[in-house]
């Protein structure tokens, strides 16, 4: 998703999901500045909404929050009673 330009795409796959996010923004970017140049100031500085902005802030924070609490690494194992 990309909040500033208010696009979002949907793949199987992270590295599919920005591939085609880069793809669409690059598009969009270039629609506007060539194809509706009269309009370009206008769709390049759209945002989306504040509750989709709000929502998209608090699922990444969720998400970081998860990355660090997770349990890849080993735990050292501690004898009961020691």
């Amino acid at each position: 998703m990309c909040i500033d330009l208010d696009l979002a795409v949907q793949a199987d796959a992270s590295t599919q999901a920005r591939k085609l996010l880069h793809a669409q923004m690059m598009s969009f970017v270039a629609e506007a500045l060539i194809i509706d140049s009269d309009h370009a100031s206008e769709l390049l500085h759209r945002k989306a909404l504040p509750g989709y902005r709000g929502l998209y802030h608090l699922i990444k924070l969720v998400h970081s929050t998860q990355r660090k609490q997770s349990f890849e690494a080993a735990l050292p194992m501690v004898p009961a009673g020691a």
